[in-house]
């Protein structure tokens, strides 16, 4: 007897382990770091980033010595004649030559410090890029959750409705059999039926359009969804909320993308201005001549180019990037108003939703409750079959409209926190490791010589004790 109570002991806790397992709804903050870890938007993103890090250690290159070798070999035969001794000289003879010559540009009219300086601000403006790439994918990821779970929320309405109207029917032709109603009551209990139909349809369609939108930022299907709630830690004030805009990622890489151009003025400008390079150089040449077995040298000096006219290329490249400041000054102006747009537009969103749950609420239960009478009323004749078609129609378009004003005011929240710049992974704290952006940069900016490109951290994953709901905790890279 004890080991018949142990084995079904132990069959009951698999059935529930397995069952727990089975229906364990997939969070959104789960599919958001699936989103972090898998996007390959994101991979792509972070890619950009490491290949502009690589500008910094270009433009340092000109703070570095350049060294060249050179080697040669040539082969003489012939003859000469001594015009004093009249001897005639059989010439045979292979010159061999090896050299290598140092150069270090001392000063070239500042170009090195402000290329320098133009590859720092392009590598923060990548950055900020990256941020505003991450928000986008986050609100793609946060778009395609919300909307799932609102076409099957809609789906199940449409379903349920279906099924009511189906009952409805049935029980009109049953009265019609008993001389009860009229054959009208049944033709529109027929039509009513039809339309459900049609509904049902249409939220299928729509819920195969937001599940593959799903699967095109998530990267796999979507399985059993938690319902989202909005977000609670918002700006109080539009004027909040307009104030902590400006740290906004837009605004911050234009911010950096104007100091770059600006930088590139003064690269431009230094083509204009002289040049200083320190030369050192040393050569042995075996058999120079017929006379000497070999010569050496070795020389060191400055030399200074001093440019007089150049084509006038070099004015119009100065040109050129002082017209493209000017376009990056309005590029910035243009994502501050964009993102004081963004952020206004997102707030009356949310502030619309909100009101539209709190009456759309009081509608569904009014006319869940005007459903009943008019069924009540409806039996003992005081109301047609039309009229609880009529007020079963109405429950259901509420019900409907309620589950998209909860979807619109959870999407109205988040696109908000997207404007304020706040969308991120550590904005939302999301449990995982960020990439390290600042890792490659310290690796790659003194960097002297090598091919070899440092391997994608391996340092985007869940944070300890989170299980995958997918099932898997791959790289982003």
């Amino acid at each position: 007897m004890g080991l018949v109570r142990t084995l079904f002991g132990a069959a009951a806790l698999t059935w529930l382990v397995a069952t727990s397992s089975t229906l364990h709804a997939e969070t959104l903050e789960e599919a958001l770091i699936d989103v972090y870890i898998g996007n390959p938007e994101l991979a792509a993103g972070r890619a950009r980033l490491r290949a502009a890090d690589e500008l910094v250690p270009q433009a340092l290159a000109g703070w570095r010595p350049t060294v060249t070798a050179d080697a040669g070999i040539e082969g003489v035969t012939g003859q000469s004649r001594s015009s004093v001794t009249g001897q005639q000289l059989d010439i045979d003879r292979t010159t061999r030559r090896v050299g290598a010559q140092l150069r270090q540009n001392l000063y070239a009219g500042g170009a090195t410090t402000a290329a320098t300086s133009r590859a720092e601000n392009l590598v923060r403006a990548e950055r900020a890029n990256l941020l505003a790439l991450e928000q986008r994918v986050l609100l793609d990821a946060i778009d395609a959750y919300t909307a799932v779970w609102r076409d099957r929320a809609v789906l199940d309405l449409a379903l349920n409705n279906e099924q009511r109207l189906r009952r409805q029917l049935q029980a009109t032709r049953d009265r019609f059999e008993v001389g009860e109603v009229a054959r009208t009551d049944v033709a529109q209990a027929e039509a009513r039926l039809s339309r459900a139909r049609a509904d049902v349809e249409a939220a299928k369609a729509n819920l195969a359009g937001s599940t593959a939108f799903y699967e095109r930022v998530v990267g796999r299907p979507p399985g059993r969804l938690a319902k989202p709630t909005p977000l609670k830690t918002l700006p109080k004030t539009l004027a909040e909320a307009r104030s902590i805009a400006a740290q906004n990622p837009q605004v911050i890489a234009s911010t950096f993308s104007l100091a770059a151009a600006q930088d590139d003025v003064d690269v431009s400008f230094a083509s204009l201005l002289p040049s200083v390079d320190l030369v050192a150089s040393a050569e042995r040449v075996e058999e120079p001549q017929a006379t000497l077995s070999w010569q050496r040298s070795a020389s060191i000096g400055l030399s200074v180019t001093i440019p007089l006219y150049q084509g006038g290329a070099e004015y119009a490249r100065v040109r050129a990037a002082r017209q493209s400041v000017e376009a990056r000054r309005n590029d910035l102006e243009a994502a501050y108003r964009s993102v004081q747009q963004s952020v206004a537009s997102a707030w009356d969103r949310l502030l619309a939703a909100t009101a539209a749950i709190v009456a759309l609420r009081a509608e569904v239960r009014a006319n869940d409750i005007a459903l009943k009478g008019v069924q009540e009323e409806n039996l003992v004749g005081a109301r047609t079959v039309l009229d609880v078609l009529d007020a079963e129609q109405e429950l259901f378009s509420s019900r409907v409209n309620l589950v998209r004003a909860e979807r619109e005011e959870i999407l109205a929240s988040f696109q908000l926190k997207a404007a304020i710049g706040e969308l991120t992974t550590e904005g939302l704290g999301l449990k995982v490791e960020r990439y390290d952006a600042e890792r490659n940069f310290r690796i790659t900016r003194n960097r002297l010589m090598g091919l070899e490109t440092e391997p994608p951290p391996n340092l985007i994953r869940r944070a300890e004790g989170r299980s995958s709901s997918a099932g898997k905790a791959t790289s982003a890279q």
